[in-house]
């Protein structure tokens, strides 16, 4: 029995895709070369074009990348950073009474010159910035220019270099706060990119299960064809017989109706083959308007096991926390709201900082003396605080960061929770779901192999004169529609593996390039 149907299985794709070959070449010749064409298409084929074409796993691929450049604003935060400036400028101002007390030799003050200045700024682990920075400033004024015994036209130059830290102690001090953004921007990648095999998973599942849908309407279409030549023949019996006068002219109208009945079911099987084609074609990013292809689903359905689904329900589970993608984005996703917990926590301390400060400064004629060690070593400075910043009464702000990233992580968690729900049930639906579709089959061929000796003990009984037209007409229906729901069962069985696959995050690894 199971040599029966096996057989005839895959000799109803081989006839079922000749007659499509047929059909699309016969409808290409009516409405012209151009505007119909049949191509063949491999599943494995189908895959590939849909990973590299589908709308949805290239926006993905998309926003990964942006994702990535996540990490290099993270790490500019630690680049150091140099600050450059060049001012010329003039300030002509009237003295004070008692700036004109002091500069007895003007009722003005005038300072003419450049000022520049240079720093490199570098921000540590431990949340501290360090700047080095230099200043110049070339001037004079009206008020050396008449000091007696300086030289004429000469002009100052004070030079000044100094080393600043600002350590911060509480707010944005320590390197687990300082590293914070990096740690977030990698998840956030890691996050990207489960989301994107997630995407992919998703389409190429839709997609594989669209052409076992198409495989299963190419089966139906020659099912249809099957009845209705099988009517037509049997229209051309009645007849004959109904000339003889073996037969009543009612017999011969209703094999015609049925006829047309089966051209109807024929046409309304057409119509699904199309509709899955564009389907295919939206997958694809193709057109149906501008892209005149009809796609042929080639290869047939999987082998159907000879036993029901055994259990390893553990083991499954087990993979599934191991590999499906949208579980491990939970967890990415999980860890980076822990991450941001941890960030809001500590700025909702108040900002204590450590400030210290070294530095020299020269004055001389010349620039290049002002920066002598002998001009410069003879005047330092330093100075060492704290700066507290503290908001009065509550700290509103902080506060309710603190409680929005806390419901966030919690929401996170559930989740979380409910995701390992739902992979359990997943997986105990689709293990049925695949155990059912084989029972299904194993009954099913009983039924085929039953209604076929039906079709040829009708036959031979019809041509016995012991048997209406009607009743060969039930049954080779009723043995047509047995095999198709055997091809069903089939298809439904490659359809819950799929399921039953992607429950457990290991459908790529099928296609893994």
């Amino acid at each position: 029995m199971s040599q029966f149907v096996h057989v005839w299985s895959r000799r109803a794709f081989v006839v079922c895709l000749a007659w499509l070959c047929l059909s699309a070449s016969s409808v290409a010749t009516a409405q012209s070369p151009a505007q119909v064409q049949s191509e063949a298409l491999r599943l494995d084929e189908l895959v590939s074009r849909l990973r590299e074409i589908n709308k949805d796993i290239r926006i993905k691929r998309g926003e990964r990348d942006i994702a990535a450049t996540g990490i290099d604003r993270a790490a500019a935060a630690f680049q150091p950073l140099s600050k450059v400036s060049a001012t010329r400028g003039r300030n002509n101002q009237p003295n004070t009474y008692e700036e004109a007390l002091a500069r007895q030799l003007s009722s003005y003050y005038l300072r003419d010159g450049n000022d520049y200045s240079a720093s490199v700024s570098q921000l540590l682990p431990t949340g501290a910035r360090l700047e080095v920075g230099s200043t110049l400033s070339n001037f004079v004024t009206n008020i050396n220019q008449m000091a007696s015994g300086r030289p004429p036209g000469v002009r100052d130059n004070r030079a000044n270099w100094a080393v600043t830290l600002v350590q911060p102690l509480a707010r944005d001090g320590g390197a687990e706060v300082t590293s914070a953004r990096g740690r977030v921007a990698d998840l956030d990648l890691a996050v990207a990119d489960h989301n994107r095999l997630e995407s992919e998973s998703v389409v190429v599942a839709s997609g594989v299960m669209g052409y076992y849908e198409l495989v299963l309407a190419q089966h139906r279409v020659a099912a249809a064809q099957e009845k209705v030549q099988t009517a037509e023949r049997l229209v051309l019996q009645a007849r004959e017989l109904a000339r003889k006068g073996l037969l009543p002219e009612t017999e011969v109208w209703e094999v015609q109706n049925t006829v047309s009945r089966y051209r109807a079911g024929l046409d309304e099987a057409r119509q699904g083959v199309l509709e899955l084609q564009d389907r295919l074609n939206t997958f694809l990013l193709a057109s149906s308007l501008d892209d005149t292809r009809r796609w042929l689903a080639v290869d047939p359905l999987p082998e159907m096991p000879t036993q029901p689904v055994a259990s390893g329900m553990a083991e499954a589970y087990r993979r599934a926390l191991d590999t499906r993608q949208d579980f491990q984005k939970l967890r990415k996703q999980l860890e980076r709201e822990g991450v941001q917990l941890s960030y809001v926590t500590n700025q909702a301390l108040p900002r204590l900082d450590l400030t210290a400060s070294y530095g020299l400064g020269g004055l001389a004629y010349s620039a290049e003396s002002a920066y002598s060690q002998a001009f410069m070593t003879a005047y330092p400075r330093w100075s060492v605080g704290l700066q507290l910043e503290i908001p009065i009464g509550k700290n509103l702000e902080g506060e309710a960061n603190l409680a929005a990233t806390s419901i966030r992580r919690e929401n996170a968690l559930l989740e979380l929770k409910a995701l390992e729900v739902q992979i359990a049930n997943d997986l105990h639906t689709s293990m049925n779901m695949m155990s059912s579709a084989v029972r299904r089959w194993v009954q099913w061929q009983d039924v085929a192999q039953r209604e076929q000796q039906q079709v040829e003990f009708e036959r031979q009984r019809f041509a016995a004169g012991r048997s209406a037209t009607r009743e060969i007409l039930m049954r080779e229906e009723r043995a047509v529609n047995a095999r198709l729901s055997l091809i069903e069962q089939q298809a439904a069985y490659s359809r819950a593996r799929v399921v039953f696959e992607s429950a457990q995050g290991v459908l790529l690894h099928r296609w893994s390039r």
